[in-house]
């Protein structure tokens, strides 16, 4: 506004006219004025100052826990004031539900004081049903609340912006942005003083900020144990204390999510005669699991759920609920695009994107050319509920057939490098052999298919429910070489015998003797002689009458290993010959091979030690020529064992230690466990009792970690030897 006063009339001869001006914006009434005589009095109705606003919510009253994240939290509070230019700028990110909102209010209660010009509040509504606010109307809002007049806040937003940098300068404020929805939101209204701290909550990876330094926390679910106590804390500890092991139970079925918990607390303080295992088994249906969790609507899953899949694409959404009926525990890009039917960099691209939502969590210390993803528990439940409210049963089935047949594919790869000789039955490994090696060598096949199984066990049990015969006994077929190292003995006589019935279901003869014989070749590491030779008695029939000579051949050897391990070694050779002659028919010379090595191991055992030599040398040599370095492993701790047992300690030693290398080499766990304790009994006899004890310390570890039979003579041997002087074998 500008204002002139030229002064005409009754001028005064003395003096120059004089002009008075008032320029620029104005607030409120101006007073000008040349000269005054005497006493003026101007009263323009001046507003009292505003008192500091005060807008946080109460801290929350079922806070539990968050100890670590709260100490995280101050140490970012203090590295933001050794940077005074700008603002602290926190954000806290989360899945919906998972406590964004209680853990940001405790914490600025916490700080509160420290912050003398007061506490701003805003939902930005970025999840809610409603459209997000407008920044500028959160920023009408602030400037009000920091005492500017309604009629003197701007009605353009840039002079919003402008302003509320201008009254926030200098000052010392808390400001917390709840519910935001992208950075361009949240940048709009931060405050210009580098002593105010501003902290956002959001389900979403508002990378955009990083720019403004802002700092980022990730925030899980409750630890169980703060799960187990926001429960008692609800609900009441008589309740939970009276039932402990359905309160763990309970917290475990909602994800250790906090809305979930508390929902679940509610359920049960509105029916006072239930018992906490009943709602267990109420939420034990998975398929039914987020409709009780939802039942109230103030605190309903799967609404927090829905409002977050609904902002997705409907790339991102085709590919969340294609990924919900994925079976196992996580996934990477590349079984991500056989679910979704796209390409390895478009599903990273996706996965990516679902990540930044917190609709699927990104494991910690995945790389870039192994990256993993897992959902939440109960968001699993959601987008395969998400699934089937909206694709069709068909394409449902193609979708699970494309994740089912990529797990197939991929064990075969791993199985054919762990154990590249063996014969098949499978069509997948024909491409396989055609292809380039999938890993750099058999400790990295055996390591992948190890971190596998859970998926690979998952995937196999329900293409067994769904009818998918084939895909079901191939998947137990490229196991054999991760079993047969590593062990896993629960896992490898669960999935055969579901493999055995869906091979019975197959129009392939010849599977129901492939499983059989790998189903006996479990109980023969059991150590079940009975058993197996019941089951390989049953495939030698089998065998014989479909024509097919290797897989006679193989169960003839099974069988003799039987025989074996119930002390017969001189049926075992009749088997072992037998075998050896169909696989000489055969041409196979690794069948041969293996043969010569159980010849020996059965002369070894019968006590003609020099026949048993000759046979393993013969056995070594073949091996060896073959590059299979794992049957390699195998008959050098027979020579050693065999000289051993002949009294040539010193032999022993020197073959059992290339042994123990070989299979350090391979990653074989269960052979190196084998080539310790044999090692540890020739140091035995070389009066080396000390390193004797730690061969068989490890030895003891790995099979206890493997729960194999063998650990408990080995941890018997080990006592004795810490208890009385070293004696031979």
């Amino acid at each position: 506004m500008s204002e002139r006063n030229d002064r005409r009339e009754n001028p005064d001869p003395r003096e120059a006219p004089v002009t008075n001006e008032v320029g620029g914006t104005v607030w409120g009434p101006a007073v000008q004025a040349q000269s005054i005589h005497g006493d003026v009095r101007i009263d323009v109705g001046t507003r009292p100052r505003a008192p500091a606003p005060a807008q946080l919510a109460p801290a929350p009253a079922l806070f539990i826990d968050r100890e670590d994240e709260l100490a995280q939290l101050r140490r970012l509070l203090d590295e933001g004031e050794e940077t005074p230019h700008s603002p602290t700028l926190v954000v806290i990110t989360g899945l919906g539900g998972v406590g964004k909102s209680s853990l940001a209010l405790q914490w600025l209660h916490q700080v509160r004081d420290m912050f003398g010009d007061g506490q701003l509040y805003a939902d930005l509504r970025g999840f809610a049903s409603d459209p997000p606010v407008p920044a500028g109307e959160i920023l009408e809002r602030f400037l009000r609340a920091l005492g500017t007049a309604p009629e003197h806040v701007p009605a353009e937003f840039d002079e919003q912006v402008t302003m509320f940098r201008s009254v926030t300068a200098g000052r010392r404020l808390i400001v917390m942005l709840d519910n935001a929805l992208s950075a361009a939101q949240v940048r709009a209204i931060l405050p210009a003083s580098g002593r105010s701290l501003v902290l956002v909550t959001t389900r979403r990876r508002l990378s955009g900020l990083v720019v403004e330094g802002a700092r980022f926390i990730d925030l899980d679910p409750l630890s169980p144990a703060a799960a187990e106590a926001l429960l008692a804390r609800v609900l009441g500890l008589d309740r939970t204390s009276a039932e402990p092991e359905a309160a763990r139970d309970l917290v475990s079925l909602c994800g250790r999510l906090p809305i979930a918990v508390c929902a679940s607390a509610a359920h049960l303080a509105l029916r006072p005669k239930w018992s906490i295992r009943r709602l267990v088994r109420e939420l034990a249906d998975a398929r039914r699991r987020l409709s009780v969790l939802s039942a109230d609507e103030d605190i309903s899953i799967q609404a927090v759920f829905d409002v977050s899949y609904g902002m997705l694409s409907e790339d991102e959404a085709r590919l969340y609920r294609a990924l919900g009926l994925h079976p196992g525990t996580d996934f990477g890009s590349h079984v991500a695009a056989a679910a979704g039917g796209i390409r390895v960099g478009e599903a990273f691209r996706l996965l990516d994107r679902l990540a930044g939502a917190n609709l699927v969590e990104e494991e910690e210390g995945a790389q870039e050319e192994e990256d993993r993803f897992r959902f939440h528990d109960l968001l699993r439940l959601h987008a395969y509920a998400k699934a089937v409210e909206t694709d069709p049963p068909e394409e449902r089935q193609a979708i699970f057939v494309r994740i089912a047949e990529w797990y197939l594919s991929a064990a075969v790869a791993a199985d054919l490098v762990v154990i590249p000789g063996r014969w098949h039955l499978g069509s997948r490994y024909e491409a396989a052999h055609a292809a380039d090696p999938a890993f750099e060598g058999p400790a990295k096949a055996l390591d992948w298919l190890e971190a596998e199984l859970p998926n690979l066990r998952a995937v196999l049990l329900q293409a067994h429910e769904q009818g998918l015969h084939d895909i079901t006994w191939q998947m137990c077929e490229a196991l054999w070489g991760l079993f047969v190292n590593r062990k896993h003995y629960g896992d490898w006589v669960r999935t055969h015998e579901v493999a055995l019935e869906s091979a019975r279901a197959s129009d392939n003869r010849l599977a129901e003797p492939r499983m059989l014989l790998a189903l006996a070749s479990a109980h023969l590491n059991l150590h079940r002689f009975d058993t197996a030779v019941a089951l390989c008695a049953q495939v030698v029939d089998l065998e014989r009458a479909a024509g097919h000579a290797i897989g006679e051949a193989s169960a003839l050897s099974s069988l003799g290993v039987a025989h074996l391990g119930l002390g017969q070694p001189e049926r075992a050779i009749v088997c072992f010959e037998q075998a050896r002659l169909i696989h000489r028919d055969l041409g196979r010379e690794r069948g041969v091979a293996l043969m010569a090595r159980r010849i020996g191991e059965a002369y070894r055992d019968a006590g003609r030690y020099d026949e048993a030599v000759l046979s393993l040398t013969e056995a070594e040599e073949l091996f060896g020529l073959l590059g299979d370095r794992y049957n390699r492993t195998r008959v050098l701790t027979g020579l050693g064992q065999t000289h051993l047992l002949a009294g040539r300690s010193e032999a022993a030693r020197g073959l059992l230690t290339d042994a123990l290398a070989l299979t350090e080499q391979i990653g074989a766990l269960y052979e190196q466990a084998n080539v310790r304790s044999h090692l540890a009994e020739a140091l035995v006899a070389a009066g080396e009792a000390r390193q004797a004890r730690e061969h068989l310390g490890r030895a003891l570890e790995i099979l206890t970690r493997l729960d194999a039979p063998r650990a408990e003579p080995v941890r018997r041997r080990l006592e004795s030897l810490a208890q009385d002087p070293p004696r031979p074998p």
